[in-house]
């Protein structure tokens, strides 16, 4: 339960948020000048131009640089973090829908600053920076990407670029997960709403760059957590991230999602690869709960429906993201006032982008992947 699926590699020491989530800002002077538009015509980037292959598949190139069309930005890149949807879609999963031609340069989670605007945007100038999510379009391994201004926030000083470019995807789960779940984080959320939520939240595979978020929202909510993890991330899950509880998913109660203080779940935010639905439905309160799976296969879409036509008060929710500006927004505000940290696994240049990708096909990563355009070689 507590592998994050598909992810990253094992570190060699547990990551603390302090050490993990700060990098060194550029000069006062170099972060109010804008960047002006490229006088290249050519950029650097990574792509791939079939299915299948793996971080093989992935190829250094020299490639035009796009231009924003209607209601887009062109972005130069400081930093993006790779997705599992990311390496997915170059498996062929979603291959009736993405990518749409080839060769496409993968990843949709970005930060950098705004050097041009397509027709129609306003709200943006050239220097601003800023984060985004480009998807289903992606562009991400590269020196400039255009973007959607509808999926594009501003980035203040106080996020790094590696923090801004891991919270869409990965953050923006969390958060919809949780709401699926129904549990309330607006200020002006009324008493009788907050105590018709969840009061005891299970997150399994915590330490994974979706779950790690999710326990520190659920805190947030003040809500208590037990989380799973691996034996070598039940410190940092529970001192770390603030988990009230920590689980190891190798254990026999760890498997059968016990929580060490007796207590079953009103939700379960679930962020680790499929699991049988009975291990589920004993774990939840008699009362009824909630699973939010992140990772649904066809089993669990079934049973999600259904648990729906039958009115089940224990039920399995499959969850879509599906991106929204003001969520980005908030979240990035949550990162600015020091309440949402992001724990980095590991950076990556772009000329070492197929590391990256390696790493994150592998699992297991304790927090997010970032490549960074300017990083060191």
């Amino acid at each position: 339960m507590g592998r994050t699926p598909s992810c990253v590699h094992i570190q060699t020491q547990t990551p603390t948020l302090a050490h993990q989530t700060h990098t060194p800002r550029a000069s006062a002077a170099m972060a109010t000048t804008p960047s002006p538009p490229p006088s290249a015509t050519t950029m650097r980037a990574v792509q791939y131009d079939g299915y299948g292959g793996g971080a093989e598949g992935l190829k250094h190139v020299e490639v035009p640089i796009p231009a924003p069309k209607e209601g887009e930005l062109l972005i130069k890149m400081e930093a993006a973090s790779i997705n599992p949807i990311d390496w997915k879609i170059q498996k062929g999963m979603l291959r009736l829908f993405l990518p749409k031609k080839f060769p496409f340069i993968p990843v949709g989670d970005l930060s950098g600053e705004v050097v041009e605007l397509g027709g129609g945007v306003s709200g943006f100038k050239p220097g601003d920076k800023v984060v985004s999510m480009s998807f289903p379009n992606c562009g991400g391994l590269a020196e400039y990407a255009v973007a959607p201004a509808s999926l594009t926030v501003a980035r203040p000083p106080e996020v790094s670029a590696a923090d801004g470019a891991s919270l869409p995807a990965a953050a923006g789960s969390a958060l919809q997960q949780l709401k699926a779940a129904g549990v309330r984080f607006d200020a002006d959320a009324d008493a009788a709403a907050a105590a018709a939520g969840p009061k005891n939240v299970l997150v399994t595979a915590a330490s994974g760059g979706v779950g790690h978020y999710a326990v520190q929202l659920a805190k947030l909510a003040g809500l208590h957590v037990t989380a799973t993890c691996g034996a070598r991330n039940l410190a940092f899950v529970r001192d770390g991230l603030g988990a009230d509880e920590a689980l190891d998913y190798r254990t026999p109660d760890g498997a059968a999602l016990r929580s060490p203080s007796g207590r079953r779940y009103d939700a379960v935010a679930h962020c680790a690869p499929p699991a049988p639905w009975p291990v589920f439905r004993d774990a939840l309160a008699d009362a009824g709960g909630v699973v939010v799976d992140l990772t649904p296969g066809v089993a669990a879409t079934v049973r999600s429906f259904l648990h729906r036509v039958t009115f089940s008060k224990k039920r399995l929710v499959p969850l879509i993201l599906m991106p929204k500006k003001e969520e980005m927004e908030w979240l990035v505000d949550m990162a600015k006032q020091g309440k949402l940290k992001t724990t980095i696994d590991s950076k990556y240049p772009l000329s070492r982008a197929q590391e990256a990708w390696a790493k994150s096909m592998e699992g297991h990563a304790t927090g997010k992947i970032v490549v960074e355009m300017g990083g060191t070689e």
